[in-house]
């Protein structure tokens, strides 16, 4: 897809989205952005210098109607994930996968032709998470096991039922392509998303951020937090992804829908040990706000990797930024804001 083309982009007020918006804008491609309420008037605001962008006011994915807001649209990014933490566990899957379909519906009866969908990396793993410790190598082939005949158990935990909502999210996206060959439907999924915000970070929404945030904030000597994923992505080098998807030609008739799956994932592997130190070597004012490091958790096993020759190939990913940049500009993002939540 070529620049000059009307882009919607859903879930505007987001940490990614932002970065896909910014990036939209600046090849030349007008966008609308959907967000709920008081935010659509705070992204005219932030975005009044640039002519080619619009929000406009969705305030459920899941049932919204999309008519007005598809209007003229040549292609869409679905960036907006409804996972409430407010109703209960099968809730929650089954409104992340209405909110799916109902854009890719939507979209396809007002006559959208292309798609890129934000999914996430652990839809490569069960919600047990078990794989990411037995030294296995993980492709855009690869599926974590979930079912819909199969809920989360009472009491199960976030990352569990967000694990489930994600594999089913996707996987039922996959299943509306195969149903639909008219549609061109691409899909990035990344791990933790860390890097220097467009809009005001907020401090109850911080989202994979937290995590760092928690390195930095707490009473010193504390232990390491848990190790939940080591694996993490520059929010500026997902948005180039989502731009390279959406520029990609579409398949051949008979290929694979999902070749157009994509991992995309930093090569820098970066445990909270070796975040600690660095920023302790760095960061000598905050010395004081981070973990110990001498009782440094071991690792259940052997730490399992990626393998994203795919993404390289197909989207030309082949450099990111830089982990010890990524943190730096993370960690003085978090800094800044600090200063506006006091």
């Amino acid at each position: 897809m070529s620049p000059n083309k009307l882009v919607l982009v859903t879930g505007a007020s987001g940490y990614t989205a932002a970065h896909v918006i910014q990036q939209l804008l600046d090849s030349g491609y007008g966008v609308r952005g959907t967000a709920r309420g008081e935010k659509v008037d705070f992204l005219r605001e932030f975005w009044k210098a640039s002519p080619n962008f619009e929000a406009v006011q969705i305030d459920d994915i899941a049932i919204s109607d999309f008519t007005h807001v598809l209007e003229g649209v040549d292609a869409v990014l679905h960036i907006a994930w409804p996972f409430s933490s407010q109703k209960d566990p099968a809730s929650r899957i089954k409104g992340a996968i209405d909110g799916t379909l109902n854009v890719l519906r939507q979209g396809a009866a007002k006559g959208v032709k292309k798609f890129v969908l934000t999914s996430s990396w652990v839809t490569v793993l069960d919600p047990s998470l078990k794989e990411l410790y037995q030294g296995i190598t993980f492709t855009e082939k690869s599926w974590g096991k979930a079912s819909s005949e199969d809920p989360p158990s009472t009491g199960a935990s976030f990352i569990d039922i967000y694990t489930r909502a994600k594999i089913l999210g996707e996987q039922a996206a996959w299943q509306f392509a195969e149903e639909h060959t008219e549609l061109d439907i691409a899909i990035i999924s990344p791990p933790f998303i860390y890097g220097p915000p467009i809009l005001p970070l907020s401090r109850s929404a911080l989202g994979s951020v937290g995590s760092i945030y928690n390195l930095i904030t707490g009473e010193p000597g504390r232990p390491l937090p848990s190790q939940l994923f080591p694996f993490h992505v520059n929010v500026r080098d997902l948005a180039r992804a989502h731009i390279r998807a959406l520029e990609l030609e579409p398949l051949p008739a008979g290929a694979d829908r999902q070749e157009k799956r994509f991992l995309v994932v930093s090569p820098d592997v970066v445990t909270w040990d070796v975040a600690v130190k660095y920023l302790h070597d760095t960061r000598p004012a905050l010395r004081n706000r981070l973990p110990t490091l001498d009782q440094a958790p071991a690792l259940p096993g052997p730490l399992s990797k990626n393998d994203t020759r795919h993404t390289q190939e197909v989207l030309g990913l082949t450099e990111y930024v830089g982990w010890r940049k990524t943190f730096d500009d993370t960690v003085d993002a978090l800094l800044e804001a600090e200063k506006a939540w006091a």
